[in-house]
C-alpha cells in the first residue's frame, strides 16, 4: 500500500514536471517569435555629422515589430530622415500613374514582340486567363516582375504596408522630423526600365516559376534580413543580380549607390545627425554604401 502511494506521487511529480516542461518550452518559442529582427546598421562618422545607416525590407509582417533598441535608439538621435525617395514623393497620388507611363512599351509593339515564344506561353499559362494577359499585353517584362514579386511576397505573408520604410516615414511625420529622399521617381523607374531586354525577360522566366519556390526565396531573403546575416544578403545579392542579370546590377545597385554617396558626404559635413533607410541589398558588398563611405575615407562601424 505505501510503495503504491509512492508510485502515485511519484508519478504525480512526474506529470507536474511534464507540464511545466512544456510551458517553459512554450514560453521559449514566443519569446524566439517575438524577438526583433537583428537590424542591418551602421554609424558613420563625419568631419561634422554622424549618419546611421539602416537596411530596409520592403514588406514585412507584425512580427518583425517592435524593432531592435539599437535602432530606436539611432532614430531618437536623429535629426533628419533620409530615404530612397521622399515620403511625399512616395505618397502622391501620380507615382502610380508615372510608372505605367514608364513600363508601357511604344505604340506599335506587344510584349509578344519582345520577348520569345517559349516564354509568352509560360506567361500565358500562369496567368491563366486571356483577358488578364491582354491586359498586360502592352507592358515591359520589368512591370510585370514587379507584379509578380509583389505577389509572392504577400504570399508568404509579407505586407507593404508594414515596411520599414513605410514605419519610419509615419514616425517621422508623427514626431514632426525632417526627412527628405535620394533620387526622385524618375531616376528610381530608369534604373529598372534601362535593363536590356534579355535580362528583363529572364527576370521575368524567373518569377514565372512555381509560386511555391518564389515565396520559398522571399522567405530565405527575409530570414536573412531578419538575422543581419550579411553574407547570405551578399550571395542573394551577387546571384540574383551580377550573376543572373549583370546590368540590371549595376543600374539598379550599383550607380544608385554612387550617385547617393555624394549625398551622403554632404550630410556628414553638417552638425547634424541622419538616419537614412534604404533597401537591404544596398549596404552589402563592396559597392554597398558602407564600404563605399569607408572607401572614402569616414569611419564606419556596424553597430550589432
Amino acid at each position: 500500500m505505501r510503495g503504491s502511494a509512492i508510485n502515485a506521487q511519484w508519478m504525480r511529480a512526474r506529470q507536474v514536471r511534464g507540464v511545466l516542461a512544456a510551458l517553459l518550452l512554450a514560453l521559449f518559442a514566443v519569446s524566439a517569435i517575438a524577438a526583433p529582427p537583428q537590424p542591418l546598421l551602421w554609424r558613420v562618422s563625419g568631419t561634422q555629422g554622424t549618419m546611421y545607416l539602416l537596411g530596409s525590407f520592403h514588406m514585412l509582417n507584425a512580427d518583425d515589430y517592435p524593432l531592435a533598441a539599437s535602432v530606436e535608439s539611432a532614430y531618437s538621435q536623429a535629426d533628419k530622415l533620409v530615404f530612397e525617395i521622399s515620403p511625399e514623393l512616395a505618397d502622391s497620388a501620380g507615382i502610380g500613374m508615372q510608372m505605367v507611363q514608364r513600363a508601357m512599351l511604344p505604340a506599335d509593339t506587344q510584349l509578344a514582340d519582345v520577348i520569345s515564344e517559349d516564354t509568352l506561353s509560360k506567361l500565358r499559362a500562369h496567368i491563366g486567363n486571356e483577358a488578364a494577359y491582354a491586359a498586360m499585353a502592352r507592358f515591359k517584362p520589368w512591370f510585370i516582375n514587379v507584379g509578380l514579386a509583389v505577389r509572392a511576397m504577400q504570399g508568404a505573408g509579407l505586407d507593404p504596408a508594414l515596411g520599414l520604410d513605410q514605419y519610419f516615414m509615419q514616425r517621422a511625420r508623427t514626431d514632426k522630423k525632417s526627412s527628405s529622399g535620394l533620387e526622385g521617381v524618375e531616376e528610381q523607374l530608369r534604373a529598372f526600365d534601362g535593363a536590356p531586354m534579355n535580362e528583363q525577360e529572364l527576370s521575368l522566366r524567373e518569377a514565372l516559376r512555381p509560386s511555391s519556390e518564389l515565396q520559398a526565396d522571399v522567405r530565405e531573403l527575409h530570414r536573412a534580413w531578419r538575422n543581419a546575416d550579411l553574407a547570405a544578403l551578399e550571395t542573394i545579392q551577387r546571384e540574383e543580380f551580377f550573376v543572373k542579370t549583370p546590368v540590371t546590377g549595376r543600374l539598379v545597385l550599383t550607380e544608385r549607390n554612387r550617385n547617393w554617396l555624394p549625398q551622403l558626404q554632404a550630410l556628414l559635413a553638417q552638425p547634424h545627425t541622419t538616419l537614412v533607410v534604404v533597401g537591404a541589398l544596398h549596404l552589402v558588398g563592396d559597392e554597398g554604401m558602407p564600404a563605399l563611405l569607408a572607401e572614402a575615407g569616414l569611419k564606419v562601424e556596424q553597430i550589432r
